[in-house]
């Protein structure tokens, strides 16, 4: 995008304020933001910690988020994703049966960003941050995953529009496009 996506609007807000006011209603309770500038998110006023390890990227902030966590596990979203829905999430965390991630995968890929991660996960995160290897999925192979399939994602009516990042223009205008076909869809 070119700048900052977390202050890219859509419907005229934020994503990171879609996001993160979504993520406090579904836990109710505030949510923590992984930021080394906790200065351009103060006015949210959501709790923030910042990397332990610099510049890792997003692998990075998992480490930073479960180090902090005061619990076993955490639900990790990213802000470009602002169609995530209670339902869904509910439903991830009752599916929760002990493993170190459980991770949706669409038929094609993971969404490692839209996740929930386990304590246990730490030490082979730290073993590949520190081997430089900054792939969220990177240390996969080292831990316990169960995966949401795609079967279970179709029965639980989860669109294509749900997983959609906005990384680019073009996801913007889809984005964009698909606010308004659901606002149309509520007025009739």
């Amino acid at each position: 995008m070119g700048r900052n996506k977390s202050f890219v609007r859509l419907g005229g807000r934020p994503l990171i304020e879609i996001v993160a006011g979504k993520v406090a209603d579904i836990f109710q309770q505030k949510p923590v933001i992984i930021t080394n500038h906790p200065e351009e998110y103060s006015y949210l006023g959501c709790n923030m910690i910042g990397d332990i390890v610099k510049d890792k990227g997003p692998l990075g902030g998992i480490h930073a988020g479960l180090i902090s966590s005061p619990t076993p596990y955490i639900f990790v979203f990213a802000c470009d994703m602002p169609f995530i829905e209670k339902a869904f999430i509910h439903y991830m965390m009752n599916r929760l049966a002990g493993e170190d991630i459980l991770i949706p995968h669409n038929g094609e890929s993971v969404e490692p960003l839209h996740a929930i991660y386990s304590k246990q996960c730490i030490a082979a995160i730290e073993l590949h941050l520190h081997k430089d290897h900054c792939c969220v999925q990177s240390f996969f192979q080292d831990v316990n995953i169960a995966y949401v399939e795609q079967p279970e994602m179709t029965g639980l009516n989860i669109l294509d529009h749900y997983f959609l990042n906005v990384n680019t223009v073009e996801d913007l205008t889809a984005a964009e496009r698909y606010l308004v076909q659901s606002r149309d869809n509520l007025k009739s």
